[in-house]
């Protein structure tokens, strides 16, 4: 059997601290950026990138340009429904959420289609995209079974297998593709974020460590959101001092990250950094007032606040 690259959803790796939602009615307005290559790494042009407004179904169409990359701004904070399609390779589906004044940068894989498994692969896609994850789960075991060597296959099975809180067989998928794929990332950042969901820490961390080491550069969407999340989990673990190296590393590529920047203030707060803590938490409220990160700052400045007064 001849091996052909099914194509790779490309999703955030899950974070412990759930990215900032933007409140109903919110005005201020965000920006998406992004790349799309081939499974080689090579850029590809006029790769269509459709984005949906999940709130209110208008959609937006971004083109490729010839270094792969698209860009917009403009847009509402609030959900979107994402498609990366071109003829001769399979699309990617996705969801996004935007956050109003930010940045918010993707990078997606297309592969060309492939004869073992791709009916099913694509029946997969399309149930994934209309949110059955049931049936999506059900093609893609199909696709498994006629590709069982292939890890991307496997990856979106366990995609589905996740929407449908089934993480335990998701976590089994992604052991598997980390097998066939030894050292590949973009799996590994998977499964640490599949690990984190079942409140396996160390074998998260175990993941996410080795996926950095083979793509440390944080530019990449998935290298960064892995480093943060592994500072989420080194927090939870007790590792206070490790996951304030790894939050600043991720805030030193992204000053704007404000999941990261709470975390940060946390890891300060328990280790006892109070003044600095106060610091960072007060940045977060500024930087992204009306969400939950804000909120949860807030709390935690009020509680520093009191201390502060309570011993002078």
């Amino acid at each position: 059997m001849k091996h052909v690259r099914l194509g790779v959803f490309v999703a955030t790796a899950a974070l412990v601290t759930a990215a900032a939602v933007a409140v109903s009615g919110q005005i201020e307005l965000a920006v998406i950026t992004g790349t799309v290559v081939d499974d080689a790494g090579e850029s590809l042009e006029g790769v269509t990138v459709r984005i949906r407004d999940v709130e209110r179904g208008r959609e937006i169409v971004i083109v490729s340009g010839g270094n792969g990359r698209f860009y917009r701004r403009g847009l509402r904070a609030v959900e979107y429904d994402i498609a990366v399609e071109l003829d001769g390779y399979q699309p990617v589906y996705d969801k996004v959420r935007l956050n109003a004044g930010t940045d918010r940068r993707l990078s997606f894989t297309l592969a060309r289609s492939a004869p073992d498994g791709a009916a099913e692969f694509s029946q997969g896609v399309e149930a994934f995209n209309r949110n059955d994850y049931q049936a999506a789960a059900e093609a893609f075991e199909a696709s498994v079974e006629k590709a069982p060597d292939l890890p991307e296959v496997r990856v979106n099975l366990a995609l589905a297998y996740r929407r449908l809180s089934r993480v335990a067989d998701a976590v089994t998928q992604l052991e598997n593709a980390a097998s066939l794929a030894p050292g590949q990332a973009s799996v590994l950042f998977q499964l640490g974020g599949a690990y984190v969901e079942m409140n396996e820490l160390d074998k998260a961390a175990a993941a996410l460590e080795k996926g950095l080491a083979a793509q440390p550069d944080l530019t990449d969407t998935l290298a960064y959101e892995a480093t943060a999340t592994l500072g989420a989990v080194y927090f939870a673990q007790g590792r206070t001092d490790e996951a304030i190296a790894r939050f600043e590393r991720a805030l030193a590529e992204r000053p704007e990250a404000t999941t990261a920047k709470l975390g940060l203030g946390k890891a300060l707060f328990s280790r006892g950094d109070h003044e600095r803590a106060l610091v960072v938490f007060r940045e977060v409220i500024t930087m992204a007032p009306d969400t939950p990160e804000a909120a949860e700052a807030g709390a935690f400045v009020e509680e520093l606040e009191k201390t502060t007064q309570g011993g002078a």
